[in-house]
């Protein structure tokens, strides 16, 4: 809960009753690694803070291949956006990629702390914008950069990932095979070396 605490604490002013509400609402869970937190095709509609480890959203498409959507790790949220702001059911499933501590927060409790608490609403929606500008952003990545510019976007941006995710993971999110992935490690390897 701490985690949670400092992370609102640093951008704004958590007076004790804010403090109080988080800490009655929020509820702390420990997953293990590989554990499913929320499955596709559910109603579960939460705000989840990752304050240890690393999580990931993704979706399997008819096919059977898995298509990573985000990775999270501490001091960020994850949820099936779909589920959480309309009426239908969740399209991603989240995962812990390594043993992983969150705090979870149903949304309609998270809407009446928004309710009361402005300060909250406003913080929350200028991140809520970032995230939106990022996804924006990781769209075009996806339809424009080549699979090597789109591995080196995803060092330079992401180094703290590495050590969590499984390269199959990181091939998910790029969109790029495994394979794919070796090969253009194995090219930056050589290319470093010669």
């Amino acid at each position: 809960m701490n985690t949670l605490l400092h992370y609102f604490g640093d951008k704004i002013t958590v007076s004790e009753d804010l403090a109080n509400n988080l800490k009655q609402l929020a509820i702390e869970k420990e997953f293990e690694k590989g554990t499913i937190i929320q499955k596709n095709n559910s109603f579960k509609k939460e705000h989840i803070f990752v304050s240890e480890g690393c999580l990931r959203s993704f979706f399997v498409d008819k096919n059977g291949k898995e298509h990573t959507v985000q990775f999270a790790v501490k001091n960020w949220w994850i949820s099936d956006y779909t589920t959480l702001y309309t009426n239908e059911s969740s399209v991603l499933t989240i995962e812990s990629v390594s043993k992983s501590k969150v705090l979870i927060i149903d949304a309609l409790k998270m809407e009446q702390l928004f309710n009361e608490f402005s300060e909250l609403e406003r913080f929350q929606r200028k991140n809520f914008e970032r995230h939106l500008a990022s996804l924006q952003k990781r769209v075009l990545n996806l339809l424009s950069l080549s699979a090597l510019e789109k591995y080196e976007k995803f060092i330079k941006n992401y180094a703290d990932f590495l050590s969590y995710i499984p390269n199959y993971q990181i091939a998910s999110y790029l969109g790029i095979t495994p394979e794919s992935l070796s090969r253009i490690r194995k090219e930056r390897v050589k290319n470093k070396i010669e």
